[in-house]
């Protein structure tokens, strides 16, 4: 299994401690449309792995250290930002659905079903969608 930054081959032995950072970060994904939850697990199943790098290196583990469970810290994400091309993009990636999921949870989908579709289709794509201006132009 190849582990290293970019690799976009997800390591199955890492799914449930995966999954649980998922439920930490973003709740249950069981009311979120099935094509958001497929993305979610792309996202994190590549994050987890550069984030659990970042941790063994920085604490001292062994090559195949792998914790029975993590929190995500916000200020190794923050470096994570700012280190090399490829943790940028998979860090850059994380930061993005979640803060769009979360947003996506604020839309009422019976309300305004244009709008949560829209979201929808942004999260799947990967986009990094509207400007704040659009929003407030669509209200």
């Amino acid at each position: 299994m190849d582990h290293r930054p970019g690799s976009h081959e997800i390591d199955r032995t890492m799914e449930p401690l995966t999954k649980s950072v998922i439920e930490s970060e973003l709740g249950s994904t069981d009311t979120l449309p099935e094509e958001v939850t497929a993305r979610i697990r792309r996202v994190y199943g590549e994050f987890i792995p550069a984030y659990i790098d970042i941790i063994r290196i920085r604490d001292g583990h062994s090559h195949g250290w792998q914790p029975r469970q993590i929190a995500v810290e916000p200020d190794v994400v923050e470096d994570m930002r700012h280190f090399y091309s490829d943790y940028q993009d998979i860090t850059r990636s994380f930061i993005l659905i979640n803060r769009q999921v979360k947003n996506l949870r604020r839309i009422d989908r019976q309300a305004d079903p244009h709008r949560f579709e829209r979201c929808v289709r942004e999260i799947v794509s990967g986009s990094r969608g509207s400007t704040i201006m659009d929003s407030l132009l669509e209200r």
